[in-house]
């Protein structure tokens, strides 16, 4: 197979879907003064995954661009990872993975606000991105700004907090703040 039909296959299989979660309350205080949550740590210290993800991610945000017809202007870097945001990400992979399925509800019908508050994440969950192939973190970002919904949750100027998981063919961002 050759790079163009390896790269047309990576395309055609990458499936995504994004959810936009709303705040408690309309985005008013989250009981710690909307600083996010306590178990946040600068992303030097998140897993290699996670620190790959930020490089892209942050590459893109650094730069004005249109996801789709919005324009979005360069934001500031995705500067922290949160143990427990990760461990809603892994959660919604391993689910997806074992139970064959690609939806932002869990097979328990649960939702990324819902797995958030489950894994004890106290911050602003923001947004939900996903992969539904393999792909490196660079064509899945890649494929992800090429999506007006899912290119806004990149470049939300709200995000300062990011986890990836992945598990099989699937791959779960979440941002908070």
């Amino acid at each position: 197979m050759n790079r163009f039909n390896a790269a047309a296959k990576l395309t055609a299989g990458l499936i995504f879907s994004t959810v936009f979660l709303a705040a408690c309350g309309g985005g008013g205080d989250d009981g710690n003064g909307g600083g996010g949550d306590p178990a946040d740590v600068p992303l030097s210290q998140s897993p290699a995954l996670v620190q790959q993800y930020a490089a892209q991610l942050n590459n893109a945000r650094a730069s004005s661009r249109n996801c789709g017809t919005v324009a979005m202007p360069a934001v500031p870097s995705l500067s922290k990872w949160n143990s427990k945001l990760q461990s809603a990400a892994q959660k919604h992979a391993d689910d997806m993975a074992a139970n064959s399925f690609f939806s932002h509800t869990g097979s328990d019908g649960s939702t990324a606000d819902s797995r958030e508050d489950a894994a004890g994440y106290s911050g602003i969950g923001i947004g939900e991105n996903l992969a539904g192939a393999r792909g490196t973190p660079a064509a899945i970002t890649n494929a992800w700004l090429n999506s007006q919904g899912h290119c806004i949750t990149v470049m939300s100027e709200e995000a300062t907090t990011l986890a990836v998981a992945q598990k099989g063919q699937y791959t779960v961002l979440m941002t908070g703040k």
